[in-house]
């Protein structure tokens, strides 16, 4: 495929990877679709199985005679423009992946790690097209295959906490794997100004008290409680 980077074309060979389990959001293969059509990206490996990591090492090992790679989440929601917009960042910053701003489900946080301490971001960190950070996620995220392939293996691997459990100071596989980039030498960025979105199901209830007609929950926070007190008529 083509990218148009200033008043430059380049070619660049890219090729899709992407973990689904055996039922899929339906915005996510839509904006699957679009991307591939629209870009012209002719090879995607779809790994089907109930562990993340190892479909993605599949995948991924499938596709490193391509330039770039990029990685797909089954819940993520995008347009095709999105991917073109990374590409051309790719290429200007000299970054070995680039990921854009995505919040974390039940949260108005962003899932990144820029390395500050606090965790806070502040409003400069915006004024530049791409900035440094620690990890990242895997939801439209663009990578280089010559990265990956400086990487020492596993790529991605689950490791528990000093007591053996999952409950904090643990490192999930997709935090490995950004770690072995960044040990390889490798530059994970993360594009200020482009964003995906994060497909979250919520449940809606009738209600005769609120303005709207009704009241809306996350299906955690039935499971975990009961009904919003302003949901008409629930027999629980």
């Amino acid at each position: 495929m083509d990218i148009q980077v200033g008043n430059a074309v380049a070619g660049l060979n890219v090729k899709c990877v992407m973990s689904v389990s055996r039922l899929m959001f339906s915005d996510n293969v839509l904006a699957l679709t679009q991307t591939l059509d629209r870009l012209g990206i002719k090879h995607t490996e779809i790994v089907q199985g109930a562990f993340w990591g190892h479909c993605m090492t599949i995948g991924i090992e499938r596709c490193l005679d391509a330039d770039v790679i990029l990685t797909v989440d089954h819940d993520s929601v995008w347009k095709a423009p999105t991917v073109h917009a990374l590409l051309a960042l790719l290429l200007q910053s000299g970054y070995d992946a680039i990921a854009p701003l995505q919040c974390k489900r039940l949260s108005n946080a962003v899932i990144v790690d820029t390395g500050n301490e606090d965790g806070v971001i502040p409003d400069e960190w915006f004024e530049k097209p791409v900035q440094p950070v620690k990890t990242a996620h895997f939801g439209c995220t663009v990578i280089r295959t010559e990265a990956i392939r400086r990487m020492q293996k596993p790529w991605f691997l689950h490791t528990p906490n000093a007591d053996g459990d999952w409950s904090g100071g643990h490192v999930d596989a997709d935090i490995h794997f950004w770690k072995a980039l960044e040990a390889s030498g490798g530059r994970l960025g993360m594009a200020t100004g482009v964003s995906i979105g994060h497909a979250e199901l919520q449940v809606s209830w009738p209600s005769l008290k609120s303005g709207t007609g009704k009241v809306v929950q996350y299906p955690q926070e039935f499971w975990g409680g009961r009904a919003p007190s302003d949901a008409h008529g629930v027999i629980e």
